[in-house]
């Protein structure tokens, strides 16, 4: 009698980590504003099996001011260092070198994971292994804006702490900081087995880095336009509290800060000495002091000579500066009115008017990236070579091996701001769809000063009583809703829904709409995200729509799918509220794809 149970031999598996140098080069420098440069590796068919979910990017990366005016900076705080990956390509290193795997605007695909798949734990793994930042105790805000995750100064690993302002802010005072990324592709981190690369001859992998332009950034807590209150409060001119009065002929040199925002040492001041520096209203950034300097004999920003505490108050001193009475002049109180860098913000228009500029905007600020020890760990998979060889026996005699991998294709439609009625076709052939996740990204043209600070000419997230003002610093790697009212897809000749979801109430974070985030919860799952925050629903606007539940598939080959947009907002009394920004909407289309290797050839299948 024979039993139902029975011993199977077991294949002996080890794991070792081989370390994969880039190909051309292991060390880069970058300006900001000056383009993109490209990442090779080259993984040898010597790893002859790899596990892709395990297998990372290493590389150090440190920000130098490049002569331009001083200030902290940071890599992306949100993502982190996969705000520097634009592109990603893997090949098959064959003969033909057949394209495996391509996402293009791939940290834009990782802002959709990393802002619908986030909770405390997770956030506190990204800032410790890939260099994004978290919300510290030690800088929070005490004036009741939102939380921000750009603040930190004692644990920051882009910069050293400022103990004591004994010198000006220089490259020196950054550091370099260690990244380590995982690979958000269906090849790596979305495969759950192993990959042969000996039977492809290897694999190449392409990264496109992006301009660092669009990942370096300033502080949110010298910003004035993010979160206007999280700035340093003007206390006044001396520890007493005493006014900035309209005065041309009286001189000051100090500024001493209120202790609101913890601002209570100068290891908890944002500012650093050589910093340049401006005051405005603390709810209207057009009300700016219109400030002269003895030294510039005119309009100018103040620079800080030394910082200190007085009084037991964080005190600023300057060289000789006045509070002109330009236009109608602001009067500075205190408490009413905050302190911003100027370092990167330069723009001064005439108080009253606010049309007559007294300061030229500044419009660029090419700091720079300096990138080294850039290197592939690979997970190498070492099996018995009994497997081995059986494994290639079946492969000689004809047979086939075919992988299925998680996979995402991002087609590209450009939207200009008058189109207010649009359709948009998703001419796409895939025969096993799960998702489309379409982000309407920013196309403006942007300057690298208004990217780095956030200036006016980005899109505005929030609008609210809370934080004054919330201007993206994600411009082109999020999505913005920009006055849109609904949306509707047709999917093969039939609309879905049937009737077209409403956003309105999304617009500049006034409210909630439950119906498109059902939708857009239904297609992150779909695409292998797990939807497990909603915070960023209006600061990294998606539209979503599964064309399967429960993990199925769709064939959209010769089907026909498009995306409906109506811009048709008007406020309370009626008046039109038109789209103010062109954009270029990134449609993310998530889907199985198959690898089937044969003899000599790889064949990719959608």
């Amino acid at each position: 009698m024979s039993s139902y149970w029975k011993n199977d031999e077991k294949i002996k598996v080890s794991q070792t980590q081989v370390s994969v140098p880039s190909t051309n080069g292991q060390s880069y420098s970058m300006t900001a504003g000056q383009g993109t440069r490209r990442v090779d590796f080259e993984i040898p068919p010597s790893v002859k099996f790899m596990d892709g979910k395990n297998t990372y990017l290493n590389f150090d990366v440190k920000i130098a001011l490049n002569g331009q005016n001083k200030t902290r900076l940071t890599l992306d705080p949100f993502i982190g260092g996969n705000a520097m990956i634009k592109n990603f390509r893997c090949y098959a290193n064959t003969a033909n070198r057949p394209l495996l795997e391509e996402i293009t605007e791939y940290n834009a695909k990782v802002q959709i994971q990393y802002s619908y798949d986030q909770d405390d734990s997770k956030r506190k793994m990204r800032a410790l292994k890939e260099g994004a930042l978290v919300p510290t105790i030690k800088n929070r805000g005490t004036l009741g804006t939102s939380v921000s995750n750009n603040i930190d100064l004692s644990t920051n690993p882009y910069f050293k702490p400022e103990l004591t302002a004994d010198a000006n802010w220089s490259d020196a005072d950054f550091v370099t900081a260690k990244i380590t990324l995982p690979i958000h592709s269906g090849l790596f981190s979305g495969n759950s087995v192993v990959f042969p690369c000996m039977l492809t001859n290897g694999l190449l992998v392409e990264l496109d880095l992006e301009d660092p332009a669009r990942y370096v950034k300033q502080l949110d807590s010298v910003n004035r336009n993010r979160r206007m209150q999280q700035n340093p409060v003007f206390h006044g001119t001396d520890a007493a509290g005493a006014s900035l009065p309209i005065a041309n002929g009286s001189n000051f040199t100090e500024i001493f800060l209120a202790k609101s925002n913890n601002v209570k040492s100068i290891e908890t001041c944002p500012f650093v000495r050589g910093e340049l520096i401006g005051i405005c209203s603390k709810t209207d950034p057009n009300s700016e002091a219109a400030l002269t300097t003895t030294a510039a004999a005119g309009q100018a920003y103040l620079t800080i000579t030394d910082i200190s505490l007085d009084g037991g108050y964080v005190k600023l001193t300057c060289g000789e500066f006045q509070n002109s009475n330009a236009g109608t002049g602001v009067a500075v109180t205190s408490g009413n009115f905050i302190v911003f860098s100027a370092a990167v913000d330069q723009f001064r228009t005439q108080n009253g008017d606010n049309t007559t500029q007294l300061i030229a905007k500044k419009t660029s600020f090419p700091v720079k990236v300096d990138i080294s020890n850039m290197e592939m760990v690979v997970q190498q998979v070492t099996v018995d070579p009994r497997y081995e060889s059986g494994m290639m026996s079946k492969i000689k005699s004809g047979g086939a091996i075919e992988i299925d991998i998680p996979s995402v294709t991002n087609y590209k439609h450009s939207l200009l701001s008058s189109n207010r009625n649009a359709t948009v076709p998703l001419d796409v052939s895939n025969t096993r769809a799960k998702s489309v996740i379409v982000m309407p990204s920013d196309a403006s043209v942007l300057d690298s000063a208004d990217l780095i600070g956030g200036l006016d000419a980005v899109y505005s997230e929030e609008v609210t009583t809370m934080d004054g003002r919330l201007n993206s610093i994600r411009s082109g790697q999020v999505g913005i809703i920009d006055r849109l009212t609904s949306w509707q897809m047709v999917i093969d000749d039939v609309q879905t829904p049937s009737q077209p979801c409403v956003v309105s109430k999304i617009n500049r974070g006034q409210s909630i709409a439950a119906q498109p985030l059902v939708f857009l919860e239904q297609a992150l799952k779909q695409a292998g995200i797990e939807p497990t925050s909603f915070v960023d629903y209006n600061r990294n606007f998606l539209i979503g729509k599964a064309y399967a539940l429960n993990n199925g598939v769709a064939n959209l080959n010769n089907k026909s799918n498009q995306l409906q947009l109506l811009y048709n907002e008007k406020n309370a009394a009626g008046v039109d509220l038109a789209p103010t920004h062109n954009k270029l909407l990134y449609c993310f289309i998530f889907h199985l794809r198959r690898i089937t290797i044969k003899g000599n050839s790889v064949v990719v299948t959608l």
